[in-house]
C-alpha cells in the first residue's frame, strides 16, 4: 500500500514538471546559408519540441523557401510544424553551369574557409538587422531561444531580452569558436579541423596550436565587424555578446558519441546529443524494394556526399560514374548534375533517395559518402562500413575517426582520387570482412545507450526552460580569468621569481661567506 502511495505521488510529480514547462515559447534560428545537414537537424530538433507541446518559431531566409533540396525534403511540413517567419535577402545573381563546388573549396585550408564563412555570417546578420519582421519577432518574449552556433543575430536578441539561450554545433566537439566548446589542452584536443587524432606527434602539436591560433586571429576580425554593424543599428552593449557568447549561453548541444569521439574534459553544459536527429526506418516504397530484390546476389552500395555536393564538375563525377561502373554491386546514387559519363548500368541515379530508409537494410553492403556529421552518425547507428571521400570542413576529420578509432572505414582523397583508387578501396573495405566487423562492433556500443538521444536532448532543453536558464552549470570563474591567470603564467612568474630571489641570496650568502673565510685565512698568516 506504501509503495503504490509513492508511486502516485512520484507519477504525480512528473505530471506537474510537464505541465511548468509546457507550451513554452521557443525561437528556433538555424544557420541559413543554404539548406544543408545542419538546417535539417535544427528543424529536426524544432518539431521534436513542437510534438512536446512547445510553441516554435522558426527563422529563415526567403530564400531558403525556394531552394529545391528545401522543397524536396521538408515540403510543406515545416509550416505544418511550427510558425515559420521569413527574412528578406537581396538577389544574388545563381550560378547556371554545374561547376563542382570542390574545385572551388578544394584548396582551401580551414583559416581560409573560415574567411569565406566569416562573410556569410556578416551578410546573415545585416539582412536580419534591417528586416522589419525579424526585428518586431525579436522584440515578442520568448523564453528560451535554441540557435545554430553560427548565428549572431540570436545571441544580439538574448542580452538584449535577457532570454535565455543555447546553442547547437553540428560539427560536435569543434565549434567554429574555440571559447563555446573550449580545447582545454591542445596537447591532445584538436584545435582546429585537423587530421590527428589525441596522440600527437611534437610536429603535429605543433601544427595544432599554429592552426588554432590563425583561425582565433580570422575569427577574431570576423566579431569585430560584426560588433560594429551591430552597434550602427542600436543595440549597444548587446552587441558584446556577439563575442562573448561562451560567458552568457545555458546550455551547448553537441554532435558526439564516446564511440567515435575522442575523449575530452567538457563544462556540465555542454551536453553530448548523440546524433538525436537520426530517425526510425520506414518500410521502403515498391521502386527501392524491387531494386533490393534484383540486387540479392552481390547487394548494393549507397552513395552520397550530402546537399552541398549533388552536382560534381566533369572531373569528378566521371571519376566517380566510372569507378561505380566496374562494381558488382548494384550502385544507389543520390546526384542531380548533369548524367555522368561512363555511368554504368549497375548504377541508379536519383536527386532525391530515401537514404535513411536504404542504409538501415541488410542489403547495403557499402556507404560512400564525404562524411558530414549526419553520415557520420548514420554510418554508426547503422553499424555499416564506409569509403569516406571528404571534401570540406569536419569531413576529413570525421572520416579519420572512422578509420583510425572505430576502423571501419578507408579514406579516399578528393586531391588525388583516380576511378581506379576509389574502386580499390571499395573492393578492400567490402571484401574484408574486419571492417563490416568493426563497424558492427561500434554500432552495439553506439546504441548501449542510458537514455534514448532524443530524451536526453529534450530533458536538457525543457531542464534550462524549468530554471529559467542554466547559469549554475557554466563556470564563471574561468571566464572572468585573464590570458595569465587562465594558464597560471602568474603562478609560474611568481615561483620563478622565488627561485631568482633565493638563488640570489644564496650566491650572496656564499660570496660573503667565502670572503670571511679568505679574510680569516689572510690573518691567520699574518
Amino acid at each position: 500500500m506504501e509503495s503504490s502511495k509513492v508511486l502516485a505521488l512520484y507519477c504525480l510529480g512528473i505530471i506537474c514538471l510537464q505541465i511548468t514547462v509546457d507550451g513554452s515559447k521557443i525561437l528556433l534560428f538555424p544557420n541559413d546559408v543554404g539548406y544543408n545537414s545542419r538546417v535539417m537537424n535544427m528543424l529536426k530538433l524544432g518539431r521534436m519540441l513542437t510534438n512536446a507541446k512547445h510553441q516554435v518559431t522558426c527563422v529563415i531566409s526567403d530564400k531558403m523557401r525556394e531552394e529545391a533540396m528545401f522543397k524536396l525534403a521538408e515540403g510543406e511540413n515545416a509550416d505544418l510544424s511550427f510558425n515559420v517567419v521569413s527574412y528578406k535577402t537581396p538577389p544574388v545573381e545563381m550560378r547556371t553551369d554545374n561547376e563542382d563546388l570542390s574545385d572551388l573549396m578544394l584548396n582551401l585550408d580551414m583559416p581560409q574557409l573560415y574567411v569565406i564563412v566569416g562573410a556569410m555570417f556578416f551578410n546573415t546578420l545585416e539582412n536580419t538587422l534591417k528586416d522589419k519582421t525579424i526585428v518586431k519577432l525579436a522584440k515578442e518574449d520568448f523564453d528560451l531561444i535554441i540557435t545554430d552556433e553560427l548565428v549572431f543575430f540570436p545571441r544580439i536578441i538574448s542580452a538584449n531580452r535577457s532570454i535565455p539561450i543555447i546553442l547547437y554545433s553540428n560539427f560536435g566537439t569543434l565549434t567554429f569558436d574555440s571559447d563555446i566548446i573550449p580545447r582545454y589542452s591542445l596537447a591532445f584536443v584538436n584545435g582546429c579541423f585537423n587530421r590527428f587524432s589525441d596522440v600527437m606527434s611534437f610536429f603535429q602539436r605543433l601544427e595544432n596550436v599554429w592552426e588554432y591560433l590563425r583561425v582565433k586571429l580570422v575569427l577574431s576580425d570576423a566579431y569585430s565587424a560584426a560588433k560594429v554593424l551591430c552597434r550602427s543599428y542600436g543595440y549597444g552593449k548587446s552587441c558584446d555578446n556577439i563575442r562573448e557568447i561562451h560567458k552568457t549561453v545555458n546550455l551547448v548541444l553537441m554532435n558526439r558519441n564516446d564511440v567515435i569521439h575522442y575523449p575530452a574534459p567538457y563544462m556540465p553544459h555542454i551536453v553530448s546529443t548523440e546524433g538525436f536527429f537520426l530517425e526510425k526506418p520506414k518500410p521502403l516504397d515498391a521502386y527501392y524494394k524491387d531494386i533490393l530484390k534484383g540486387s540479392e546476389t552481390h547487394g548494393i552500395i549507397v552513395v552520397s556526399f550530402g546537399s552541398l555536393f549533388r552536382r560534381l564538375g566533369r572531373k569528378y563525377r566521371t571519376i566517380f560514374a566510372k569507378a561505380f561502373s566496374r562494381m558488382p554491386q548494384t550502385v544507389i546514387w543520390s546526384y542531380e548534375g548533369e548524367t555522368p559519363e561512363g555511368l554504368g548500368e549497375n548504377t541508379i541515379v536519383n536527386k532525391w533517395i530515401p537514404q535513411t530508409d536504404l542504409l538501415s537494410s541488410p542489403a547495403v553492403k557499402l556507404f560512400v559518402t564525404q562524411c558530414g556529421a549526419s553520415s557520420l552518425f548514420e554510418a554508426l547507428n547503422n553499424g555499416l562500413p564506409v569509403v569516406g571521400v571528404p571534401f570540406i570542413g569536419d569531413q576529413e576529420y570525421n572520416c579519420l575517426k572512422l578509420a583510425k578509432r572505430v576502423k571501419s572505414a578507408k579514406i579516399v582523397k578528393l586531391n588525388t582520387i583516380t576511378s581506379e583508387q576509389l574502386q580499390n578501396a571499395m573492393e578492400e573495405v567490402i571484401n574484408n570482412e574486419t571492417y563490416r566487423t568493426n563497424a558492427r562492433k561500434a554500432a552495439t556500443m553506439y546504441h548501449d545507450q542510458l537514455i534514448d538521444p532524443r530524451n536526453k536532448t529534450l530533458y536538457w532543453i525543457e531542464y534550462v526552460i524549468r530554471h529559467k536558464g542554466a547559469q549554475h552549470l557554466r563556470s564563471a570563474g574561468e571566464n572572468q580569468l585573464n590570458f595569465f591567470q587562465y594558464y597560471l603564467l602568474d603562478i609560474a612568474g611568481s615561483v620563478v621569481i622565488v627561485i631568482i630571489i633565493a638563488l640570489t641570496s644564496v650566491t650572496v650568502i656564499v660570496k660573503a661567506l667565502l670572503k670571511c673565510l679568505v679574510n680569516a685565512t689572510k690573518l691567520k698568516k699574518a
